[in-house]
């Protein structure tokens, strides 16, 4: 009797810290036509460390099947049996708690967006045994720092490594060719397409935020500059100068923005278009090195309520601003340089 009760109170105990045996039951699973293989349709389990097995049914998993684990919001690792051969499109796509997958030597594809939107990965090992990287395998997995590329890998699909803003160090085994090195594979990501293609092998870094990587250089920190951390540089097409965009300062819900002067030596000159999509923003500061500023670059930006202005020179498109847009355009060019506060209209701005 004592048993009996230790095991039940044992097993709602693990039950309420959310940790759940892991059985065949938990996959739905498709047999392959000639019924010596299984492939991983849906996993509908409730553990948050999954060990897919390497048979079901007794037979061997080869497959990870198209969208198996999509949107997966509870599992945080997952260990691939080493069997699998191929990983479907979609196959982890939107596990945002996912920290850790163990891809096995065996694995030879690896599908479209099958990692996207993992935001919580932070490095990736592609086995040496996959030779193509296919469209948005790892786009959006903001998480990711390091990913080392095997000498097997001779195509880099577009935007593989899109928006993966926190990616700092990458390594490449071999060489490939460049019509095989999509021009946007790491999208928004600065140079690094341009420096492999001239360096060859090795491990490129950036500092983080930066836009220019350099082979068998450190991953230290992005250059200092007087303004909000967090903020997107990125070179102007005539090298002289950098853009400034909100970055994680943005995504992280900084009240008070401050655009520096200056950015790794060089001035800050532009305000591209959507730059500072935010609502929340309250307070903006531009300096003078600012000479132009896109479209609807602080729009909807719908908390604004003060903009300091260091320069009387600063050139606008249309709608760059949302409460009150062409009031405080038309009230800087009159007024230049200064502080313009928003009154409680929510249209008209004053200049201190």
């Amino acid at each position: 009797m004592k048993r009996t009760v230790f095991v039940a109170v044992a097993l709602f105990a693990l039950m309420a810290v959310g940790v759940y045996a892991q059985t065949e039951a938990d996959f739905d699973v498709v047999k392959s036509k000639d019924g010596k293989s299984i492939t991983i349709d849906e996993y509908m389990g409730k553990a948050t460390v999954v060990n897919i097995p390497a048979k079901i049914q007794n037979l061997p998993v080869t497959e990870i099947g198209r969208s198996a684990f999509e949107g997966n919001r509870s599992i945080t690792s997952v260990t691939i049996p080493n069997g699998v051969t191929s990983i479907g499109n979609d196959a982890f796509k939107n596990c945002n708690s996912l920290t850790n997958v163990t891809i096995p030597s065996s694995v030879k594809s690896i599908g479209s967006s099958a990692f996207y939107g993992c935001t919580k990965l932070t490095s990736i090992t592609i086995p040496t045994s996959v030779t193509s990287i296919e469209d948005s395998v790892f786009s959006d997995c903001y998480g990711l720092t390091s990913i080392t590329i095997p000498a097997s890998v001779t195509k880099i699909s577009s935007d593989a490594f899109n928006f993966c803003r926190e990616l700092t160090s990458v390594t490449f085994g071999g060489s490939i060719p460049a019509s095989g090195f999509h021009a946007n594979a790491f999208n928004r990501l600065g140079d690094l397409r341009n420096k492999y293609i001239a360096g060859g092998a090795g491990t490129y870094t950036r500092p983080a935020g930066g836009e220019t990587w350099t082979k068998g250089g450190s991953a230290a920190a992005a250059p200092a500059y007087d303004g909000t951390p967090g903020l997107e540089f990125k070179l102007t097409s005539d090298g002289k100068g950098y853009s400034v965009s909100g970055g994680a300062a943005a995504s992280s819900g900084k009240a008070t923005i401050v655009i520096p002067a200056t950015y790794n030596n060089l001035p800050v000159t532009t305000v591209p278009n959507s730059a500072f999509n935010a609502p929340f923003v309250l307070d903006l500061t531009i300096p003078a090195s600012v000479t132009y500023i896109d479209l609807a670059a602080f729009y909807p930006c719908s908390s604004l309520k003060s903009i300091t202005f260091g320069g009387a020179n600063t050139r606008f498109d249309s709608t760059v601003f949302n409460r009150g847009g062409s009031d405080i355009v038309n009230k800087y060019k009159a007024g230049g340089a200064g502080t313009y506060t928003l009154g409680s209209d929510g249209k008209t701005w004053t200049k201190k």
